[in-house]
């Protein structure tokens, strides 16, 4: 009787390790992008630079269909030639801490199409220097919101342990922080080119 236990034991391991092999349910990835951040104000849209480092985790729900979150810290800033070209310019510099909740569709091709919220809490915000007026009532004050919440679509291909592609963050909310001191919105907005390591 306990042989035959343990022979029905052997073949159970057997055959979830032939299943658990075949179909791979949790994936984990190192994630690195950079590229434009595009700063949406009522009057334009300031370019600049942004990188973002992050873990993800996803999930496959079925064989075309996974889900991903995960937590990224990402730095927004415009480009650092504007705060040498204008004398006394305002330029902006954000860091965040991201978490992602994204639904991707798995293509025969490889491709990985996404879309999903992302939330962003701001951890290092930068603050209004008026250098027009030293005593303006703006300087020292924080520019936006320490929370804000975005749209993710992306696009990466699959190749071996690696993605390659391109994603965005639109954001959806105005973060601007006018202090009732001034006027406008603000809209941060990033494309960038992406790389995962996935294991």
């Amino acid at each position: 009787m306990m042989k035959r236990v343990n022979i029905a034991l052997l073949l159970l391991v057997g055959v979830l390790s032939t299943a658990s092999a075949q179909e791979k349910k949790w994936e984990h990835s190192v994630n690195l992008s950079t590229g434009l951040f595009l700063d949406g104000t009522t009057l334009s849209y300031d370019g600049g630079l942004s990188a973002r480092l992050g873990y993800g985790v996803a999930y496959r729900l079925a064989e075309r269909f996974s889900v991903k979150s995960g937590v990224a810290y990402r730095v927004d800033m415009e480009s650092p030639i504007k705060a040498f070209t204008y004398d006394g310019g305002d330029y902006d510099a954000f860091g965040f801490v991201e978490v992602p909740l994204v639904a991707r569709y798995h293509t025969k091709d490889n491709l990985v199409l996404g879309l999903g919220p992302v939330f962003s809490f701001c951890t290092n915000n930068d603050t209004y220097y008026i250098d027009a007026n030293p005593l303006s009532p703006l300087n020292g004050r924080t520019k936006i919101k320490d929370f804000y919440v975005g749209l993710q679509p992306s696009i990466m291909y699959q190749w071996g342990h690696f993605n390659f592609g391109v994603e965005a963050n639109i954001g959806l909310m105005d973060v601007k922080l006018n202090h009732g001191l001034t006027t406008g919105s603000k809209y941060l907005h990033q494309v960038m080119g992406c790389v995962s390591f996935r294991f």
